[in-house]
This record gives C-alpha cells, sequence and structure tokens, in this order.
C-alpha cells in the first residue's frame, strides 16, 4: 500500500505522561495516512490531556502525539497543532 499524504518527518521534544519506547526525546517519527478528523485541533487536545508528547518537523511546523480510541485508530497518532487531521505514526 502507497502512502496518499505528504510524509512529514518530526523529532520529539517532549514527552509527557506517555511511557511508549521508543516513543522518547529525540527519537524521529514519520507521518503516514490520514486517519481521521479529531473534534478539534492538536492545541487543544494538549491543553485539555496530560497524556502526550510535542513534536517538531525541519520548517518548525509542531505537532502532538497522543493515544487515540478511535473507530479507525487505535493506539499512537500525530496532529498538527494548528489541525484536526490525525495520520498514522511510524518509525522513521
Amino acid at each position: 500500500m502507497s502512502i496518499a499524504y505528504h510524509v512529514t518527518l518530526v523529532e520529539v521534544r517532549e514527552v509527557r505522561g506517555l511511557e511508549d519506547r521508543p516513543l522518547c526525546g529525540g527519537s524521529r517519527w514519520r507521518t503516514g495516512n490520514l486517519l481521521f478528523l479529531a473534534p478539534e485541533a492538536g492545541a487543544a487536545r494538549q491543553a485539555g490531556s496530560g497524556d502526550w508528547a510535542l513534536a517538531s518537523d525541519n520548517e518548525g511546523r509542531r505537532f502532538i502525539i497522543w493515544r487515540a480510541d478511535h473507530p479507525r485508530a487505535r493506539g499512537l497518532v500525530i496532529q498538527p497543532l494548528d489541525s484536526q487531521y490525525c495520520y498514522e505514526l511510524l518509525p522513521a
């Protein structure tokens, strides 16, 4: 299966409440296919939840990584802070 969306490489900057290894500061990940549309932007999710990680790409765009419990995805997903779109999170 091919990726249908732009692949973004990110580096984890901060981890809060997610103890998944190898998800740790400095680890590198990439986005995959679009999974679902969240009810709120990533920045609102960060403010309302204690379990997340922050990551950024080489263009300075910031992302939140969080544990989804959604019909289309269970487990860690990545979401831009300024967007409602949630994507697969894959090792870089």
